[in-house]
């Protein structure tokens, strides 16, 4: 995840799909103005204070107005301004608050000064600003809501005993609206304190009780992140790149993990996108949970960093982010596709370019999945309108959905044109704003194809294509023995997509035949000709085109209990918190969530409406019930002893979470959390939330050590074929 920036320069884009298709570049990405700021800082996290000093040059192009207008965090007050070495009186500066626009931050967390400045010295264009500003930032991150992570904790910005950041939403430094910026720091923090910026440190100056530490960063970027702490700092050369730790001292010693990551994701990526843009990447750890990229370096929960957590959907993605995002910039106002883009490449394509093929199927499916939980009909919207992550929602369309739009892409232009495109990117986008129709330029040009077609049905349109089958049939061929011919109807709802769609049928014995199906109307009939008796249609069994299921074609899942529209939790009549204990941290999530109705019961019943979660003794108990299990075909419960598919597990120290179709209510599940003994489910409770996308887990000292999914109640993917 990119933090996002509260300003960014708006571009005005047009590409015209009635005057006919042009390879011309009808549209560009943008360079704004670049400034230069030599900051002198002084922070002491007892106190919450910041002392800073700021030297501003501004570029030519920014010295025409008689007016200095910037923003700066409410909270920090200027007391020294200066125009060319010349000193102004405060009582030439103005303050009003930030005013509320779309996309803007909240009014609080910024002020707009204005600073009337004397007539402009026409010897010299230039104009050399000194700003000297003071005061407490003090905002300790507030838990963010939801059953699990999704965005980071909130906060404008923090300096504190427990730690510092400084971001581009705390308005730590003046700030101009559309500006790029370069930076020399220096920065002034306790003893023992060690601070990570976007860039590798200059030199480092003891002082009396105090280090010094000076930045010299030439990459323009569009706001200067920082963090500091009392972290042990691990660094490796890696060719021309330093790169480094910062972590806290119980996880110093995972620095080797992370830096051997980093290395294999450079190596992946540079050969991919072209050179690292930047002299050094840093992993951070955080005082607060978080996964955000930003210029040189990435900043990770102090939860993440202790599992290790050095995965291609954790520390890959923030490492593609010094591509997309920090390099190769982006307005969000005007749509945000980096974080698809970042996602495709980083929480997927790693997996295929490395030969896992099985888990990048897995990652196809979960974001086909994700996509179609979290979404409806109803409240999906377009593409184009994600700007950043608040809700499981915004994460189904803006990272899940955006990233197989890319698929799709790739599927539509081929391999060779698609990775040609974003190397393209990456070379026309360095230091500059791309956007959507930037992104529609490049690849319709490469491929020698108008592609508005399809960033209009699938940027600019919500949804995806819903498909239905008709009267599907197989005859013998009249004129050629030994094959037959199926015969149908494959229908999608209004307004209907354009896209092909991957067709691939059994013949018996372990023999397939694949074909296509050009799919553009609301309704296309099949006529596939095989070479034996077919015994199955499987529809896109790879999952290459993002499609719109029903609730009962998706396997039961937690996931699927989380967004019914009526979702309870039954737990046992306890007699003291004791028993409680080993679920308590589930139940205390559970319980902060407002629309979840939880129920303490010695006997579940399951007549309302709705998905039901069953905790405890009482799901072992029902499970146990074969008149009550709803998935006794597939799950067998005695004491001591759980069968899964046939596989047996009886160790104490096991925890199951199982997700089954409720009997008779399509779209609802219930799900059964229990352990074998009371303490199994401790380690597994308080991270239940993060497992839910299987039908069932099965977990050892808290380890998962098996994991399904069971057949959801209808088949999106499969046609079964009678006997001609």
């Amino acid at each position: 995840m990119r933090y996002p920036t509260p300003y960014a320069t708006v571009i005005f884009c047009t590409f015209s799909l009635l005057t006919g298709f042009c390879f011309g570049p009808t549209v560009q990405a943008h360079t704004p103005p670049v400034i230069h700021h030599h900051l002198e800082a002084s922070l002491i996290p007892e106190q919450h204070t910041l002392q800073a000093d700021d030297l501003i040059t501004l570029p030519e192009s920014l010295t025409q107005s008689s007016i200095l207008s910037f923003h700066l965090n409410p909270n920090l007050t200027i007391t020294a301004l200066a125009l060319n070495g010349q000193p102004l009186p405060l009582t030439s500066m103005t303050i009003e608050p930030r005013s509320q626009t779309p996309h803007s931050v909240d009014p609080s967390r910024s002020q707009r000064i204005q600073v009337v400045l004397p007539p402009q010295d026409h010897t010299t264009g230039v104009r050399i600003v000194r700003i000297t500003y003071e005061g407490q930032i003090n905002d300790p991150p507030q838990k963010s809501g939801g059953l699990r992570f999704v965005k980071p904790d909130e906060t404008n910005g923090h300096i504190g005993p427990e730690g510092i950041f400084l971001t581009s939403e705390t308005f730590w430094l003046p700030t101009w609206e559309g500006i790029l910026s370069t930076y020399e720091v220096a920065l002034t923090l306790p003893d023992g304190w060690e601070a990570v910026t976007q860039d590798k440190p200059f030199t480092r100056l003891p002082g009396t009780g105090t280090q010094t530490t000076t930045w010299k960063i030439h990459t323009p970027s569009e706001a200067l992140t920082l963090a500091a702490n009392r972290f042990i700092v691990h660094t490796r050369q890696w060719h021309d790149i330093e790169l480094a730790t910062y972590l806290f001292a119980d996880e110093a010693s995972l620095a080797p993990q992370y830096l051997d990551a980093t290395i294999r994701y450079l190596e992946l990526y540079t050969e991919l996108l072209g050179p690292f843009p930047f002299s050094t990447f840093a992993v951070a750890e955080n005082f607060f949970p978080s996964g955000l990229g930003m210029p040189a370096f990435t900043l990770l929960g102090q939860g993440v960093m202790r599992r290790g957590y050095t995965q291609p959907y954790s520390l890959g993605h923030e490492i593609v982010h010094s591509w997309f995002g920090n390099s190769v910039l982006n307005d969000f106002s005007q749509g945000n596709w980096v974080e698809g883009l970042t996602t495709y490449l980083a929480n997927y394509y790693f997996d295929e370019a490395t030969g896992n093929m099985e888990e990048a199927f897995n990652t196809r499916r979960r974001m086909h999945h994700e996509y179609n939980v979290y979404t409806t009909s109803q409240d999906d919207y377009p593409v184009r309108q994600f700007h950043h992550k608040e809700t499981r929602r915004d994460n189904a369309v803006g990272y899940q959905k955006t990233a197989l739009v890319f698929h799709m892409l790739r599927q539509e232009v081929g391999d060779q044109i698609f990775f040609q495109g974003i190397r393209q990117i990456v070379k026309e986008g360095t230091g500059r704003y791309m956007e959507w129709p930037d992104l529609e330029r490049i690849f319709s040009r490469l491929s020698g194809q108008d592609l508005g077609w399809f960033f209009t049905q699938w940027v600019d349109q919500a949804g995806a294509p819903s498909l239905a089958w008709n009267n599907v049939e197989v005859q013998e061929h009249p004129q050629q023995a030994g094959e037959f011919v199926i015969t149908g109807t494959m229908t999608q709802l209004n307004p209907p997509y354009r896209f092909t769609l991957p067709l691939e049928i059994e013949l018996g014995e372990g023999r397939k035949h694949s074909t296509t199906l050009a799919m553009s109307r609301t309704l296309e009939s099949l006529a596939i000709q095989v070479p034996a008796r077919p015994t199955k249609i499987l529809v896109d069994p790879q999952l290459h085109v993002l499609r719109r299921l029903k609730r009962d074609q998706l396997p039961p899942m937690l996931n699927v209990w989380e967004t019914d529209t009526a979702h309870t939790v039954l737990l046992p009549l306890t007699q003291s918190p004791q028993e409680e204990a080993p679920y308590a941290s589930l139940i205390q999530r559970l319980t902060q969530q407002p629309d979840i109705r939880m129920l303490r019961t010695m006997r579940p019943d399951y007549s309302q409406a709705g998905s039901y979660l069953t905790v405890g003794n009482l799901a072992q108990q029902t499970l146990e019930d074969p008149s009550r299990n709803p998935c006794s075909d597939l799950v067998e419960v005695s004491d001591q002893h759980v069968t899964i598919l046939g596989q047996s597990y009886t160790s104490p120290d096991m925890a199951f979470l199982i997700s089954c179709p409720y009997p008779g209510r399509p779209g609802h599940i219930q799900t059964f959390f229990f352990g074998l003994s009371p303490e199994a489910m401790t380690p597994v409770s308080r991270l239940l939330f993060f497992y839910g996308w299987d039908s069932y887990l099965v977990f050892q000292q808290g380890r998962v050590i098996a994991r399904g999914r069971f057949n959801p109640v209808h088949s999106a993917h499969g046609i079964p074929l009678g006997n001609p």
